[in-house]
């Protein structure tokens, strides 16, 4: 198993344990299991992004975004790695936010 693998491993059991961590006070809190259920995977997506975003700026992670770059050819921005990693827990936590609102 390489680095990425392992990596891609941390990042699912973080947003696995994120959701699982997040569903009592989410579900308390907004008093709709639906929109409790939207926060607590925003929640554990945005675990699992920042431990992926974690690992990319260690030396085995920069050195396979490295790699990656020679045999494609194009290079990513540190700003885009954030934003991918990041972006659907953000979309979930504003989408439960909305409905929390909307709802009452």
């Amino acid at each position: 198993m390489d680095g990425f693998e392992r990596a891609e491993r941390w990042q699912a059991a973080a947003t696995a344990a994120g959701t699982l961590l997040a569903i009592v006070p989410a579900a308390s809190v907004a008093g709709n299991i639906f929109v409790a259920i939207l926060a607590a995977l925003g929640a554990g997506s945005l675990a699992g992004g920042a431990v992926m975003l974690w690992w990319l700026r260690t030396p085995e992670g920069d050195a396979c975004l490295r790699a990656d770059a020679r045999l494609t050819g194009r290079s990513t921005k540190a700003w885009a790695l954030g934003l991918g990693n990041l972006s659907p827990g953000i979309v979930l936590m504003a989408l439960a936010w909305a409905l929390q609102t909307r709802l009452g």
